[in-house]
C-alpha cells in the first residue's frame, strides 16, 4: 500500500482518514489508522481501527499492534489474549515477544515476562536491541548483575556511533556506584553528540558525583545554555557551584529548578541547604517544614527533619534539635548489633553498646557524653581501630577512671566482643539522656604526653591542618590550598607541624604515620592548633589544646550562633577553641583572605608577646 508521505503524525492521521473513505474495507488502510493512532496516545482509536483490521486480516503482526494498544489503554488480560493469538500464528516473530513481556511485567509475572524477553534473544541472538530490552528489564527487576552482562552485550552489538545502549549501560553502572565506568560511557556519548544538551546534562551530573566539579561544572552550564534545561540539570548545576564554594551561583540555579518544579522535594532540599549556608535560617526552615508537611511518612520528609534538627542546634534549640536530629537514623548505615533494643536512655543493669556513626570528628565531639550515660548503665564503647589507643591512654583522665576501675566502663573494637542488653549511637546520647547542652567537662582525651610549658622562651610550635577528606563532596568548600597560606608561613618565630597525614611542604615538620594517639601525643607538644573544620578541631578541643577554627562561610551547626556562650562568648563545645571564619559567601580563593590575614595578624601578636 502506498501510505501518504507527511511526517507528522496528526497529518498522516487525517489523510488516512481520507484514504478509507475511498476504501472503507481496507486492511492496511485500517492498521495503519491504528498504528498512527497509537503513535497519537489515541488509544480507544488504536484499538478500534486495530479490532476492525485484525477482523479484516488477521495477521500476526496486527494483533501486535492491537496488543500494545489494549495493554496502554488499560485491559491488560485483552492484550496478553491478543498478543497470544499473533504467537501462536507466528511463533518465531521476536517482536510478538517483546510485546509479550510488556503486558506480563505489567501484570506482574516478572518469571514469565523474561521468559519471553530470553526468547526474543535467542530468537535474534545478534541483535543489539534485544539484549538492551532484556537489560533493562533485569535492571528494573533488580537484577544488576544480569543486566550489566545483556547491556554490555548489548553494546558489542550495537553500531559503532549507538548512543541508546551507552546511555542504558552508563545510567546502570552510575546506579550501582561504578562512577568511573559509567563517566567513560557518558564521555563517549557526548564526543558523538557534541552539541546535545542531555549528552552533556549526563556527563556533568556522573562527573559531579565523582568529586570533578570543574569539568562536571563546564558540562552542566554547556547543558543549561544550548537548550531548555530540565529541573534535575539546573539541580546538578546548583549542586555542583555549591560545592565550589560560588554559593550566589547556585542560589541563581536552584532558584531556575524551583520554578521549574516548585513541589519536587528534592529540589526544595536542596534549596533549603542552600538558604541555609546563607544564614537566611528562617526560610530555610519553613522549606523544610514544608517538605515534612507533603509527604510526612517519606524519606525526602526524614531528610527534612534532619535538617531541621541542625537549624535548630545551630540556633541553641538543643531540646527541639536533640529530637529532630534523631532523624538521621533512617539516612545513615543501620547501628550494629540489630538483636538488641535501643537503649532509651533509662537506669538499668545490663551493658549498653554505643557507637559511632559517622567521622572521626563527631565520634571525638560525642564522646564527652559518655560519662553521662555510665551514671545510667554499665557501657561497651565500640571504637575505631584508629582511636583505640588513644582512649585506652585516656582512661586515667578523672572522668573516666572511676568507670574504668569498677568496670561500668569496658572498650572494644568488635561489636560482638561483649554480652549487651541494648544498643545507642553516641550522637543520640543527648537525646536520650534528656541533656541541653553539652557538659561542661572539657579534658576528657589524652596522649600521656609531656605538655610543653607555656613558659618556653623557643619558637611557638604550632600545628596546622590546612584541608580534610577530598572524597567529601563540599571539601572544596572548607579546605584550604597550600599555596593560600603564605600570610601565616610569613609570621615569624614559628616552628610549623603539619597536621595532614603524608609529606609535608618544605618549612613543615611531617606528621609521624600511625593512630589518632600519635597525632594526640603531637597535639600535646603544641603550642597551638589552626585547622579548618576536620577531626583535628575535635581532638585538639578534647585534649585542651588551644585550637584556631578556620571556617568556612555558613559553616556546620556545632560553630554557628547557638553553640557559643552569651556570658562567656566561648565555644559550648571547646572553651580553648577561637573561630575565624569567613565573612561573605565568595569563592574560596577569595573568601579565605580575611580570615587568613586576621588569623596571621593575631598569630604575630601572639608571638611577639611570647
Amino acid at each position: 500500500m502506498n501510505l501518504p508521505a507527511s511526517t507528522d503524525p496528526e497529518e498522516l492521521f487525517l489523510a488516512l482518514k481520507r484514504r478509507r473513505e475511498e476504501e472503507p474495507d481496507n486492511a492496511d488502510i485500517l492498521h495503519a489508522l491504528a498504528r498512527t493512532a497509537y503513535d497519537l496516545g489515541r488509544f480507544d482509536l488504536a484499538i478500534a481501527y486495530g479490532g476492525l483490521a485484525v477482523k479484516a486480516d488477521p495477521r500476526p503482526a496486527w494483533h501486535v499492534t492491537l496488543g500494545l494498544a489494549l495493554l496502554r489503554a488499560g485491559h491488560a488480560e485483552a492484550a496478553r489474549a491478543a498478543l497470544h493469538v499473533a504467537a501462536l500464528n507466528d511463533p518465531f516473530d521476536p517482536s510478538i515477544s517483546l510485546a509479550l513481556a510488556d503486558v506480563l511485567e505489567t501484570m506482574g509475572e516478572l518469571a514469565a515476562a523474561e521468559s519471553e524477553l530470553r526468547c526474543a534473544v535467542k530468537l535474534r541472538p545478534l541483535e543489539a536491541g534485544h539484549h538492551l530490552v532484556l537489560g533493562q528489564f533485569l535492571a528494573r527487576t533488580g537484577q544488576p548483575d544480569r543486566a550489566r552482562v545483556e547491556l554490555r552485550e548489548a553494546r558489542r552489538l550495537a553500531a559503532p556511533d549507538d548512543v541508546l545502549t551507552r546511555h542504558a549501560e552508563g545510567s546502570l553502572l552510575a546506579a550501582l556506584g561504578e562512577l568511573d565506568e559509567a563517566e567513560r560511557l557518558f564521555a563517549e556519548i557526548r564526543t558523538l553528540r557534541p552539541h546535545d544538551p542531555a549528552a552533556a546534562a549526563n556527563h556533568g551530573a556522573v562527573l559531579f558525583e565523582l568529586g570533578r566539579l570543574d569539568a562536571a561544572d563546564e558540562a552542566l552550564t554547556q547543558a543549561c545554555v544550548t537548550a531548555t534545561p530540565t529541573a534535575e540539570t539546573w539541580t546538578n548545576l546548583g549542586l555542583t557551584r555549591m560545592a565550589m564554594g560560588d554559593l550566589r551561583s547556585a542560589r541563581q540555579a536552584l532558584d531556575h529548578a524551583t520554578a521549574l518544579q516548585p513541589d519536587d522535594p528534592r529540589i526544595v532540599l536542596n534549596r533549603g541547604t542552600l538558604l541555609a549556608e546563607l544564614g537566611h535560617t528562617e526560610e530555610a526552615a519553613a522549606l523544610f517544614r514544608g517538605v515534612m508537611e507533603q509527604a510526612p511518612e517519606s524519606r525526602d520528609a526524614e531528610r527534612a527533619r534532619f535538617n531541621l534538627g541542625t537549624l535548630e542546634l545551630g540556633q541553641g534549640l538543643f531540646d527541639k534539635g536533640w529530637r529532630d536530629f534523631e532523624a538521621r537514623r533512617s539516612l545513615v548505615q543501620p547501628w550494629p548489633r540489630p538483636d538488641v533494643p535501643d537503649w532509651r536512655g533509662e537506669t538499668v543493669s545490663g551493658r549498653v553498646l554505643l557507637c559511632g556513626e559517622q567521622g572521626l570528628g563527631d565520634f571525638i565531639q560525642f564522646l564527652r557524653f559518655v560519662p553521662l550515660a555510665l551514671l545510667r548503665a554499665p557501657v561497651f564503647l565500640l571504637v575505631p581501630d584508629s582511636m583505640r589507643r588513644l582512649i585506652e591512654s585516656s582512661l586515667d583522665l578523672p572522668v573516666w577512671k572511676d568507670a574504668r576501675q569498677s568496670g561500668r566502663l569496658v572498650i572494644g573494637t568488635d561489636s560482638n566482643a561483649a554480652k549487651v542488653a541494648a544498643r545507642t549511637s553516641l550522637l543520640s546520647l543527648p537525646h536520650v539522656l534528656g541533656v541541653s547542652v553539652p557538659p561542661g567537662e572539657t579534658v576528657y582525651l589524652t596522649a600521656g604526653s609531656v605538655r610543653r610549658s607555656i613558659a618556653n622562651k623557643g619558637k611557638m610550635r604550632v600545628g596546622l591542618c590546612w584541608s580534610g577528606n577530598p572524597a567529601y563532596r563540599f571539601d572544596r568548600r572548607r579546605s584550604l590550598k597550600v599555596e593560600w597560606l603564605g600570610p601565616l608561613l610569613d609570621v615569624p618565630d614559628i616552628e610549623w607541624i603539619s597536621l595532614q597525614p603524608g609529606d609535608a611542604p618544605g618549612g613543615f615538620e611531617p606528621l609521624p604515620a600511625g593512630d589518632m594517639a600519635t597525632t594526640a601525643a603531637v597535639m600535646e607538644t603544641l603550642d597551638l592548633v589552626i585547622s579548618v573544620d576536620t577531626a583535628m578541631v575535635h581532638l585538639a578541643g578534647a585534649l585542651g589544646v588551644p585550637v584556631w577554627l578556620l571556617n568556612r562561610f555558613g559553616g556546620d551547626w556545632r560553630w554557628r550562633a547557638g553553640n557559643w556562650s552569651a556570658q562567656t562568648g566561648e565555644s559550648l563545645w571547646y572553651p580553648q577553641l577561637r573561630m575565624f571564619a569567613q565573612t561573605t559567601p565568595d569563592l574560596p580563593s577569595e573568601a579565605w583572605k580575611a580570615p587568613l590575614m586576621e588569623v596571621s595578624k593575631q598569630l604575630r601578636r601572639r608571638a611577639q608577646a611570647r
